[in-house]
């Protein structure tokens, strides 16, 4: 029985491990104002794994304040990002994508190993029947 669901188990581990850290800063993260930026690299893009990003400093709705990279293009003083302890992103679209993107991933896969045991299920009956008619 549990070799049944063993494929399943492990799409679902690997989907959340791959999104764990995403779908957390999701839940954690707030809008917050930008107080300093003390530099900004545009060089590379997402598509070569180099995301641009500023260094800077932000300041949560409750007074607390946070500061590190805040990835994304240019940001200024001021701005609104989206941000929690440890992170910062231009705003909450690339969060959005990224889990969107690895669940419908993680879905398609779901789907493939439902039609793969569908499929392998009714060979085996096929293969049955097949046997006791000789």
């Amino acid at each position: 029985m549990l070799s049944a669901f063993l494929p399943f188990l492990l799409i679902f581990g690997l989907v959340w491990a791959s999104l764990g850290s995403d779908i957390d800063e999701l839940s954690t993260g707030e809008d917050v104002t930008v107080t300093e930026i003390s530099g900004c690299t545009s060089e590379g893009s997402a598509v070569n794994g180099q995301t641009p990003y500023c260094s800077g400093k932000w300041r949560f709705a409750d007074g607390r304040t946070g500061g590190g990279r805040i990835l994304g293009e240019e940001i200024s003083r001021g701005d609104t990002v989206f941000a929690g302890d440890g992170f910062a992103y231009g705003s909450r679209s690339p969060l959005i994508w990224k889990v969107s993107a690895g669940g419908a991933l993680g879905l398609f896969l779901v789907g493939l190993v439902v039609v793969g045991v569908v499929l392998y299920r009714l060979d085996v009956g096929k293969r049955r029947r097949e046997g006791h008619r000789e």
